[in-house]
C-alpha cells in the first residue's frame, strides 16, 4: 500500500493565474496594479487567490491597466466566464473594408519605397509594388509564388541572408523584436510555435536578450546583389486603436532609403517596371 501523504489539489483559478502571470511579466506589484485599475488592493488580492470573483467591468479595468492586447483581453474575459468583447474577423470581411482601403492607400503612397503588411506570426499578408519588385529581384519570381514570412526571410540561410551585408546586426535586432512580441503573447500558441521555429534556424547569432528591454523602432538593412546596393531603414506602424483583434495584430513595415544613392536606385527600379 502506498502510505505517502497526498496534498489536496489546488482549486482551479484561471483568472487569478492569468492576472498574476501578466502582472509579474510587467513587474507590477499588487498595489501598483490595483491603483492603475482603480480598485482596492484587497479586492485584487482576493481575485488573484480565487477568494472573490471579478465582475466583467473589473476584468476590463484590469486588462486596460495591464495594457493587454485585445486577444488577451478576450482570454481573460473567457477565463472569468464572460463572453468575448472583441471580434476577430478575416481581413477580407466586409466589416473591415474601410481598414483595407486605408492600408491600400498607405502602401501605394509609400511608393517607390518598399512596404509590407504582416500578421501576428510575421506572415506577409500584403506588399506594395516596390516591395514585390525588390524581393523578386533578390529571391527570384518562383520564390514569390510561395508564402513569405518576414522573420524567416531575413533569418533563414536560403532566403535573404546571402544578400544582407550587415546580417548579424539585422538578425540580432529581428530576434530581439520577435522575442519581445512572443513574450507579450504567452497564451498565443500560434505565436509561440512560430517563435520556436525561428529559434531552430541554423547559425543564428548568439542571443543577447534582456527581459524588459524594448526593441528600437528603427533597423537599417544593407542589401546587395551584384552591382545593385540598397540601404533601407525599417519602421513598424500599427493601426491606431482598432476594436478588432485582426486589425490590432497587423503590422505595417515601412522601409525608407538610408541614403541618397539608395533612393536613386529605388526610383530607377520603379521606372524600369513602369
Amino acid at each position: 500500500m502506498d502510505t505517502r501523504s497526498s496534498r489536496p489539489l489546488r482549486p482551479a483559478n484561471p483568472v487569478g493565474d492569468l492576472l498574476r502571470a501578466w502582472r509579474t511579466r510587467r513587474a507590477l506589484s499588487q498595489a501598483e496594479l490595483a491603483f492603475e485599475a482603480g480598485i482596492s488592493v484587497k479586492h485584487l488580492s482576493y481575485v488573484e487567490t480565487g477568494k472573490a470573483a471579478a465582475s466583467r467591468d473589473i476584468l476590463l479595468q484590469l486588462a486596460s491597466a495591464l495594457d493587454l492586447s485585445l486577444r488577451d483581453r478576450n482570454a481573460l474575459l473567457e477565463a472569468g466566464g464572460f463572453a468575448r468583447q472583441y471580434g476577430e474577423r478575416d481581413l477580407a470581411a466586409p466589416e473591415l473594408a474601410d481598414a483595407r482601403r486605408a492600408i491600400d492607400l498607405l502602401l501605394r503612397r509609400h511608393e517607390p519605397f518598399p512596404a509590407i503588411v504582416t500578421d501576428r506570426r510575421w506572415n506577409v499578408k500584403q506588399a506594395n509594388r516596390a516591395a514585390s519588385r525588390l524581393m523578386t529581384m533578390l529571391l527570384g519570381p518562383e520564390r514569390m509564388q510561395r508564402p513569405l514570412n518576414h522573420m524567416r526571410m531575413f533569418l533563414a540561410p536560403n532566403e535573404l541572408r546571402p544578400f544582407v551585408e550587415n546580417w548579424p546586426g539585422v538578425a540580432a535586432a529581428l530576434l530581439s523584436r520577435a522575442r519581445h512580441e512572443a513574450m507579450a503573447a504567452p497564451l498565443d500558441e500560434a505565436v509561440q510555435s512560430t517563435w520556436r521555429e525561428l529559434m531552430r534556424l541554423p547559425e543564428l547569432p548568439a542571443p543577447q536578450f534582456e527581459d524588459y528591454a524594448v526593441p528600437g523602432p528603427l533597423c537599417e538593412v544593407r542589401l546587395r546583389r551584384g552591382e545593385v546596393a540598397i540601404g533601407l531603414i525599417g519602421a513598424v506602424l500599427t493601426l491606431g486603436t482598432p476594436q478588432d483583434v485582426t486589425l490590432q495584430e497587423l503590422r505595417v513595415e515601412m522601409f525608407m532609403p538610408a541614403d541618397a544613392a539608395s533612393e536613386a536606385t529605388l526610383v530607377t527600379l520603379a521606372s524600369q517596371d513602369a
